[in-house]
């Protein structure tokens, strides 16, 4: 065939390839704008379509200055030995609205509901009013709001010390335990400090030379960034060599836990091909964590972090998202029935921020569907729920900000001068 012919021929085909790539961009634009319902089962699935409106915006687009809680009135005739802070990543109203529902029925049966304090919390970030992981964790962390994707680390390099650095300082046994990878957003916030929450390697070996009592997570190969940076995978490949040598009893199968003194720092594989779900059910690395601390003297601060409601938010999966939510539901029964056993721990749960903007719309008693609707497949500016049980509790009322919240416990610990920056 000439050159000239084959290049007519060409034309066609050029053209419906062009035809079908212009169709399948419209086609994703009014997936992400346009109104969209999918039916299956006993759920019916609805987007909705979004709008823009103004709002005042920060002197220079970046807030530097954050509305103090006023705790002139602090109480601190309760004061706990220990606190539990609980996290259910992208874990807002919407879901637990569904899954107590879904799970339960109209009056609903979750351990979250038998709270005796529960309040709302703003989680903007310092440059948005949506925040991500990165700056959500930050802020319960340490005090302070910054921009997205920083992690414990404020506009010009300054640094605040974090929660667990200051428990630890304290004398106070520390642990995090996270369903994620521990160098993701969340736990990283708590355990180290970093420019951009992204810079994986950094992140893992700053937490590979800390020194806690417990730390519990993921390997994180699944993860669709963790798993092409190199060096970070490379620094995953040494993670016994380099925490033993940092002074840590490196765990990689879950039933090696028992019987593992401390410090511990656990590794385990994903349960699948899910990048947010590693090792046991959350209960059970829940409950070795809260005996492990508890067996250290003078008191403890715990982290806990589901991860799933995030990642099924994301994927606008309810199922996933109920499914997520009694996973941490069963993880914070235990942990409230062994804090009332004891009489001496406050056990706070809440979320980094809401994912998907889920909502219950319609649900018939004829017929036992439930209608939802999604408002995104991103992260909200929604407030979040927090639910306090527990000496202390009463200190969480009202709307706070998430930058109170690490302060809260910082005071309710005897944690003096808290929020900090290192020197």
């Amino acid at each position: 065939m000439s050159p000239r012919h084959a290049a007519e021929g060409s034309g066609p085909s050029i053209r419906i390839l062009l035809t079908l790539v212009l169709v399948l961009a419209a086609v994703l634009l009014a997936a992400r704008f346009a109104p969209w319902e999918i039916a299956g089962g006993n759920l019916v699935l609805r987007a909705q379509q979004g709008m823009t409106a103004a709002f005042p915006l920060p002197v220079g687009g970046l807030l530097d200055e954050v509305r103090r809680r006023d705790d002139s009135a602090f109480a601190d005739e309760r004061r706990p030995q220990n606190v539990v802070l609980m996290i259910g990543d992208g874990m807002g109203v919407g879901d637990l609205s569904a899954a107590s529902a879904i799970l339960h029925g109209p009056a609903g049966a979750l351990a979250l509901e038998s709270a005796p304090i529960a309040c709302l919390v703003r989680t903007y970030a310092g440059n948005n009013l949506t925040t991500d992981s990165g700056a959500a964790s930050t802020a319960m962390a340490t005090g302070h709001k910054v921009p997205t994707t920083a992690i414990s680390t404020l506009p010009g390099g300054r640094v605040p010390v974090t929660l667990l650095e200051a428990a630890e300082t304290a004398g106070l046994a520390t642990g995090l335990l996270t369903t994620s990878g521990l160098a993701d957003a969340t736990p990283a916030g708590f355990l180290v400090h970093a420019e951009d929450r992204y810079k994986y390697a950094k992140i893992f070996s700053a937490i590979l030379d800390s020194r806690y009592d417990i730390l519990m997570g993921g390997t994180w190969i699944h993860h669709h960034r963790a798993k092409r940076d190199e060096a970070y995978l490379e620094l995953l490949g040494r993670a016994v060599e380099i925490g033993t040598a940092s002074g840590y009893h490196v765990v990689r199968d879950p039933a090696d836990l028992a019987g593992t003194p401390t410090p511990i720092l656990a590794l385990f594989d994903p349960r699948g091909e899910s990048a947010s779900a590693h090792g046991p059910e959350l209960v059970v690395t829940t409950e070795f964590l809260l005996d492990g601390l508890d067996r250290q003297p003078g008191g403890f601060f715990a982290v806990i972090e589901n991860e799933v409601a995030d990642e099924q938010g994301h994927n606008n999966n309810v199922a996933g998202v109920v499914a997520a939510v009694r996973e941490f539901d069963e993880a914070v029964r235990f942990a409230v029935g062994w804090a009332e056993d004891r009489g001496d721990t406050l056990v706070v749960v809440t979320a980094d921020h809401d994912t998907g903007g889920l909502g219950v719309v319609d649900g018939g008693y004829d017929d036992g569907v439930a209608e939802v609707r999604w408002a995104s497949d991103n992260h909200t500016a929604q407030w979040v729920p927090l639910f306090a049980f527990g000496p202390g509790a009463e200190q969480f009322s009202g709307v706070i900000e998430n930058s109170d919240i690490g302060v809260l416990i910082a005071k309710l610990l005897g944690i003096e001068h808290f929020p900090a920056l290192h020197p």
